[in-house]
């Protein structure tokens, strides 16, 4: 896991010196060796107003990001508990399904969902708690996720405005508006390209000291075959068919979504498969399944790593808050009232 942070961190930074050379970067992202010391410093890609100041949070934000943590930190138990139990290859006795004939479908679908929910549960928990020092700072910071799996409508909706928005802005900055006027696939296809490129990297670093069981390319290869799905979906859409499957209802067009999606994880899942199966047995969340008495080193008697640290978090965060509201009580000013940390996603079709 720790391969993984790190070379996400490293994929990230490389990219804000890039827009710092490029100028690509938001607006007031440069304007001050504050600003730039703060969006660079920041895993999470903090927010500037029209001026190009730093985006005051709104209240609760801090509330709303420990809430959704502990949401999808219970998620990954369970999802953790089946990849302990199955080795996240259910029905597949232990097979490869990017080794399988058509990618094991349809038999590795069961398979290669379980490994997606673990990926986005990881990924999701981890760039929330990304947040969660700029908002006790009082910062504003982009949502990297917006229900990618329960509310995608359509390819370009998934990649374009749900799934880790930090590196989708990275790429729509720097790769995709610099050749949109010249041509809007040829960014696309860069973008895809670049995004391919730099996971490549990532799944080495995860995979650096088990590399015989990594097979480089295939995520490239994933996204390649994304950006070919995502234009002829931009193609489709304005004929008769493209406007009849828009006007199906929400649940039912991300059930086509995941559809198309799915078939292709194992190029994806390949490289990270190995990472979920080793979080499942080192303890390093709470699992309802106890490994195997042959491996009596992955049961501890130590804290899940994660659990402790957003415990840690959420103390600071308390004290944070009660000190704030002491701080209003004293100066006879009330306190702000906290928006609803338990509301609708607006933006999810049909909620």
């Amino acid at each position: 896991m720790a391969h993984f942070a790190l070379s996400f961190f490293g994929v990230v930074a490389g990219f804000r010196w890039l827009e710092l050379i490029c100028g690509t970067g938001p607006k007031g992202f440069d304007d001050s060796f504050k600003n730039f010391v703060i969006y660079f410093a920041s895993p999470a890609e903090v927010l500037f107003d029209e001026k190009g100041q730093l985006k005051a949070s709104r209240d609760g934000l801090v509330s709303e990001v420990l809430l959704r943590i502990a949401k999808h930190m219970l998620i990954g138990t369970f999802v953790l508990s089946l990849g302990r139990a199955t080795d996240f290859s259910p029905f597949l006795s232990g097979r490869d399904p990017a080794a399988m004939p058509f990618l094991g479908f349809p038999l590795a679908l069961p398979a290669v969902y379980l490994q997606t929910l673990f990926a986005y549960c990881t990924l999701a928990t981890a760039m929330l708690m990304h947040r969660l020092p700029a908002a006790l700072a009082g910062i504003e910071t982009v949502d990297p996720m917006q229900n990618p799996l329960l509310c995608s409508v359509s390819l370009r909706d998934f990649w374009g405005r749900r799934w880790n928005l930090v590196v989708h802005r990275l790429m729509k900055r720097s790769f995709f508006l610099p050749l949109a006027g010249l041509s809007p696939r040829l960014g696309g296809f860069l973008a895809f390209l670049m995004s391919g490129l730099f996971h490549e990297y990532m799944w080495l670093a995860v995979n650096w000291h088990q590399r015989d069981s990594y097979v480089p390319g295939l995520c490239l290869v994933f996204f390649l075959v994304q950006f070919i799905l995502c234009a002829l979906e931009s193609a489709l859409a304005p004929t008769a068919l493209g406007q009849q499957l828009a006007a199906l209802p929400q649940p039912l067009r991300t059930v086509l979504t995941t559809c198309v999606i799915l078939p292709f994880g194992p190029l994806f899942l390949q490289g990270i498969h190995s990472m979920g199966v080793e979080n499942s047995h080192q303890g390093q969340t709470f699992s309802l399944v106890w490994a195997d008495c042959a491996d009596s080193r992955a049961v501890s008697g130590n804290p899940p790593l994660d659990w402790v640290m957003c415990a840690t978090v959420g103390l600071i965060a308390a004290a944070h808050g009660l000190c704030r509201t002491r701080t209003a009580r004293a100066s006879g000013v009330p306190s702000r009232k906290n928006v609803s940390i338990v509301a609708v996603d607006s933006t999810c079709e049909g909620a």
